[in-house]
């Protein structure tokens, strides 16, 4: 089996309260031995569910979530400022 370590970054807003967020994660990648991708994410060193499966809002667990490129967030927080 081949693995690979990969960290990706995505930024959520909950379409429901407006709550933004973002998160890095740790990705462990593996490919095994009929071809199938492993995604195994972790965050802050905790195991954790795909982000991008059945994302839920921290603030109302709301599952209506937009995910978007990283940053976003953060570059909205500073133009309300």
């Amino acid at each position: 089996m081949e693995q690979d370590h990969v960290r990706r970054a995505y930024s959520f807003a909950c379409l429901d309260c407006g709550y933004g967020w973002e998160n890095t994660y740790d990705i462990d990648l593996t490919v095994d031995h009929d071809a199938r991708l492993l995604a195994v994410y972790h965050l802050d060193g905790r195991l954790v569910p795909s982000p991008l499966q059945s994302p839920r809002c921290p603030a109302c667990e709301s599952n209506k979530i937009r995910i978007m490129r990283p940053g976003r967030v953060a570059s909205a927080r500073r133009y309300e400022t």
